[in-house]
């Protein structure tokens, strides 16, 4: 920080008496600016320092998401960021949290397995703000940041639906049914229920003869497991499978590309990774969401205690849609049109969620293997 001072002599006739009693109160002032950066200072704070704490490990797709995020707003303000990968280990969470929060003026939390470590940290370090990204955080301090990933949920179980009456077309007669494969049973993570309501929900809707199938890999880091579950959903009929299960996800893909059947993405573009199998993404835009949150803190309209909702309506959630084409240009208007019909709220989507942008009381975990989502499943 520089600090610039004049003294300015009216056509030299000030004499010294004079500068001496302009310069005091500058020097008094100089002291109380400085005084008031001490703190900060101290503790090797940077006025204009981030520090994001990831609850995910490299590879997965809400951190590649969020990391564009993290690049974008490098790029476009002058702040100092540093990024604490804490993985999937819940041990190592308070731990990142807390050493964020010694040298940084403002801590994104991606991942709702954070909140509680926000909570504490939050305490500790009155003088740091704190956003928890991906959940809503109790703490009066902390603002929220939730995704309505049911919404876009829904047009992916539309999309499962429609393609799945198409491959029927093609095949003859042949079981209706499509599956999710989810990354933890929505016991820890109730968010994970938001997603399964939605593509149930938005799958029925398009075919109420649909079958959908849900298991969960119940682990954001085995690959290998989603795989099997991906196979199995395959043999019992599912041509299109739904995967929100992070770093793990990457085995539903793997299992689609070689069994020859249709998988759908999520947090990023996966299209890329295996073409002619991914035929899009649910897409929860980490990316806005962190450079939103830092761009609020140094525009200083950041509130404490707030809970933003990133839903269709302002493109917070939404479907990739990038270059292949799997998905025919009329299907694609058909699930535009239905989106519009969500945000104008003529289509309601069951969501995990409820007034307050909190989780609902009594939501039901999915069983850990691969079953038959029932018809009185939805809340």
């Amino acid at each position: 920080m520089r600090f610039a001072f004049g003294i300015l002599d009216e056509k030299g006739s000030e004499n010294a008496v004079k500068k001496h009693r302009l310069f005091a109160p500058l020097c008094l002032f100089l002291l109380i600016v400085l005084a008031s950066f001490a703190p900060a200072f101290a503790r090797g704070r940077d006025p204009a320092s981030v520090g994001v704490v990831f609850a995910t490990g490299e590879g997965d797709s809400m951190y590649t998401s969020s990391v564009a995020g993290v690049k974008r707003a490098q790029s476009d303000m002058r702040i100092h960021l540093t990024s604490y990968l804490a993985g999937y280990d819940p041990s190592k969470y308070e731990q990142a949290v807390r050493d964020a929060a010694a040298h940084n003026r403002l801590i994104i939390a991606v991942g709702g397995a954070l909140s509680e470590p926000v909570s504490k940290a939050a305490d500790e370090y009155p003088d740091v703000d704190f956003v928890l990204i991906d959940a809503k955080c109790p703490h009066p301090r902390v603002a929220s940041i939730v995704f309505y990933q049911c919404e876009a949920s829904y047009l992916a179980g539309m999309l499962a639906a429609r393609i799945t009456e198409r491959e029927l077309a093609k095949k003859g007669n042949a079981p209706r049914v499509t599956g999710v494969v989810l990354g933890e049973r929505g016991e820890q993570a109730p968010v994970m229920l938001d997603f399964l309501y939605g593509f149930v929900q938005g799958a029925r809707e398009a075919d109420p003869k649909i079958q959908v199938l849900a298991a969960s890999a119940e682990s954001w880091n085995d690959p290998k497991r989603a795989r099997e579950l991906a196979m199995e959903m395959h043999r019992r009929g599912a041509n299109v499978i739904f995967q929100a299960a992070g770093r793990s996800g990457q085995g539903v893909i793997e299992a689609a590309f070689t069994g020859r059947f249709y998988v759908i993405g999520v947090d990023e573009a996966q299209e890329k990774q295996a073409p002619g199998t991914v035929l899009t993404a649910v897409l929860k835009h980490f990316d806005q969401a962190i450079y939103d949150a830092i761009a609020a803190k140094y525009e200083g309209h950041l509130r404490p205690g707030t809970t933003l909702r990133y839903r269709l309506w302002n493109r917070g959630v939404g479907l990739s849609w990038t270059t292949n084409t799997l998905v025919h240009e009329d299907l694609r208007r058909e699930l535009e049109g239905v989106s519009y019909r969500i945000i104008d709220s003529h289509i309601k989507v069951v969501s995990c969620y409820d007034d307050k942008g909190s989780f609902k009381n009594g939501l039901k975990p999915i069983p850990a293997g691969v079953s038959v989502v029932p018809a009185s499943y939805l809340p």
